[in-house]
C-alpha cells in the first residue's frame, strides 16, 4: 500500500499524482493532518504495538511506501474565542506535533519520498553542506547589524540580495494576498539600515545569465531553463515575471558531470527527490541557490512535457510492488 500524507484540500502537486494512482489502479490511502483532529474520520494509533488504524482497519503492515507532501503544513485549527483559546491552541498544536513524530517513528522502516531526514533540512544547512562537498552556492550571511552587512558587501564587491531564511508563506488580509520575494540590496539601501535589526539573510547577487528549475527524482534530473527576453524584466526574483510574455520555459540538459555532482550531494543529505533552483552565470558556472524537498514541479513539468506527475506515481507504485 502507498500512504499519501498531504493536504486535506486541493494541493497542486499532490492531486494530479493521485489522479495517476487512480488511473493505474494503485493500492493507496491518503491521510491528512485534519484526519488527526476532526471527528469524521476514525483514526487510531496503538502506542504499545506501534499499529496504525484507519476506519478500524490495521494498515501498518500493508504500507510499503510513504509519500510525504506538505503534511504538517495543513494544520488548521479553529477554536471558539475565549479566555484561554490561544493557550489551548498552542497546547493542541503540541499534541498534534508529538503524534505526527510518533507516526513517523512507526513508519521509519518504510520507503519514503522524500526521506524523513531530508525533509527537515533548511536553507542554511543545505548551503553549508553543499559547500563542504564542492557544490557551489552564493556567499551568504545571517546577521542583525549594519556593520556586518557593509563588510560583507565589500567582501563580495557586488550588490546583495535578501530573502527569507526559511520558506515564507502568504499573508492574507481580506481580499488581498501578500507574498515575500527576493529583493536586491544596493550599497545605498545598506546605508539606510538601522544599526541593529532582526536576523536577516543576505546573499551575494550572482551575475546571472538565466535560472534553471530542476526536479530531481531518485537519480534523474528534469531541468527547465527560464529565459527572459526583456532586459527590463525583474531578474532578481524570476517569479515576478511568471505572467510576462517575455518569459520562456525551455527543456534543458545539465552537463553530465554536474548531474553526477548534484546526485552525489542529494544522496549524501538523504534526499531522493526535491526541487532545485540553479543559476547559470554569465561566465558559464552553475550555482545552486537552494533545494526544496517538497517544492512545486507542476508548472515547469507541464511546460516542458516532462509528465512528472505520472513519473512520481509510477515510482510510488514500483516501490509498493
Amino acid at each position: 500500500m502507498i500512504l499519501v500524507l498531504s493536504f486535506d484540500h486541493y494541493e497542486q502537486g499532490t492531486d494530479p499524482v493521485i489522479d495517476w494512482l487512480l488511473y493505474h489502479d494503485a493500492n493507496f490511502v491518503k491521510i491528512t493532518i485534519q484526519d488527526l483532529i476532526r471527528k469524521d474520520t476514525a483514526f487510531k494509533i496503538d502506542i504499545n504495538r506501534g499499529r496504525i488504524f484507519v476506519e478500524g482497519q490495521d494498515i501498518t503492515d500493508e504500507i510499503k511506501v510513504v509519500w510525504y507532501r506538505r503534511f504538517e503544513a495543513d494544520l488548521m485549527i479553529d477554536l471558539p474565542k475565549g479566555k484561554h483559546s490561544e493557550q489551548a491552541l498552542f497546547e493542541l498544536r503540541n499534541e498534534v506535533d508529538v503524534t505526527v513524530s510518533f507516526l513517523k517513528k512507526i513508519l521509519s522502516d518504510k520507503k519514503w519520498m522524500p526521506y524523513n531526514e531530508g525533509i527537515r533540512l533548511e536553507k542554511p544547512e543545505v548551503s553549508f553542506m553543499a559547500e563542504q562537498q564542492g557544490v557551489k552556492t552564493p556567499k551568504s550571511i545571517i546577521t542583525n547589524n549594519k556593520q556586518d552587512v557593509l563588510a560583507f558587501q565589500n567582501e563580495v564587491a557586488a550588490d546583495l540580495i535578501t530573502k527569507p531564511i526559511r520558506h515564507s508563506s502568504y499573508f492574507i488580509d481580506g481580499e488581498y494576498t501578500y507574498s515575500i520575494y527576493t529583493q536586491k540590496v544596493s550599497k545605498e539601501n545598506i546605508e539606510e539600515l538601522p544599526e541593529k535589526f532582526v536576523l536577516t539573510l543576505f546573499q551575494e547577487c550572482v551575475d546571472t545569465d538565466f535560472e534553471i528549475r530542476v526536479f530531481y527524482l531518485d537519480g534523474k534530473f528534469y531541468a527547465t531553463a527560464i529565459i527572459i527576453t526583456e532586459k527590463e524584466s525583474n531578474v532578481v526574483d524570476v517569479k515576478l515575471n511568471y505572467e510576462s510574455e517575455a518569459i520562456n520555459w525551455v527543456p534543458y540538459q545539465l552537463p553530465e558531470a554536474y548531474e553526477r555532482e548534484l546526485d552525489a550531494f542529494m544522496k549524501s543529505i538523504n534526499l531522493n527527490t526535491g526541487s532545485l533552483d540553479i543559476i547559470k552565470t554569465k561566465s558559464g558556472e552553475y550555482v545552486m541557490l537552494e533545494i526544496n524537498p517538497v517544492g512545486q514541479f507542476s508548472a515547469p513539468g507541464y511546460r516542458c512535457n516532462y509528465n512528472l506527475e505520472e513519473k512520481i506515481a509510477k515510482w510510488l507504485i514500483q516501490y509498493d510492488e
